[in-house]
């Protein structure tokens, strides 16, 4: 991998899941290799391959036993990647809360909800099909964090999607936002530069108390 990337050391190296897919649970039959993944990450920080690594989708426990295994070899977890948004906050709490206290920094991807907090979306106005079939569930869940977004965003002279985007800054992650075109890539860009206030960011987080959580993806963080 550092070969094809043209690099002497791959600056992060992830997990991207935890050993979930375990065809045969249900006839209570699992062999669950996360300590063999976690045996090759360190492999691999240890002979030098690697500047650092990481994990994606790791709750509180599965984050909390990796963290317990690769620091006996020396190897510091860098990163955890986890769904994280206004509209994925009161499942991903605990998890933010665990990376804290063991200085794992949180990437979050879909900050933006997969776009529904873009402020785009609605019965009107849906996205293109698939998307509009699984996310119209979701238009009027949501509609108390859209409101206080906007909200913001006017009084901010900010768009909705920054005011989103900087939420996630204000939790201590590094937000990864989609962007299919320059101008969506401009625009996440605004939201650097400035920080919400705690007031706003109580608002947020109590509109999104009040609101449907967005997909899971089928799994929890655990």
């Amino acid at each position: 991998s550092a070969e094809r990337l043209g690099v002497e050391k791959i600056p992060l190296y992830q997990i991207h899941w935890p050993d979930i897919i375990q065809p045969f649970k249900s006839f209570g039959y699992e062999n669950r290799k996360d300590e063999l993944f976690w045996d090759g990450l360190a492999e691999c920080y240890l002979s030098g391959l690697v500047e650092n690594v990481g994990v994606s989708n790791y709750g509180p426990e599965t984050l909390l036993r990796a963290s317990d295994a690769l620091s006996k070899r020396g190897v510091p977890i860098t990163s955890n990647q986890i769904n994280l948004s206004l509209a994925r906050y009161r499942s991903s709490e605990a998890t933010l809360k665990i990376c804290d206290e063991l200085g794992i920094k949180v990437l979050a991807y879909f900050p933006l909800a997969n776009g529904l907090l873009a402020g785009k979306y609605s019965v009107e106005t849906p996205p293109s099909w698939p998307k509009s079939i699984t996310m119209k569930k979701y238009y009027e869940g949501t509609a108390p964090i859209l409101n206080a977004l906007k909200d913001i965003a006017e009084k901010r002279q900010k768009t909705v999607p920054q005011v989103a985007i900087n939420w996630t800054m204000m939790k201590g992650a590094i937000p990864i936002p989609g962007a299919r075109n320059v101008d969506m890539a401009r625009d996440n860009f605004g939201a650097m530069g400035w920080a919400l206030t705690e007031d706003e960011v109580f608002q947020l987080e109590a509109a999104s108390a009040a609101s449907e959580e967005f997909s899971n993806g089928g799994f929890e963080l655990v």
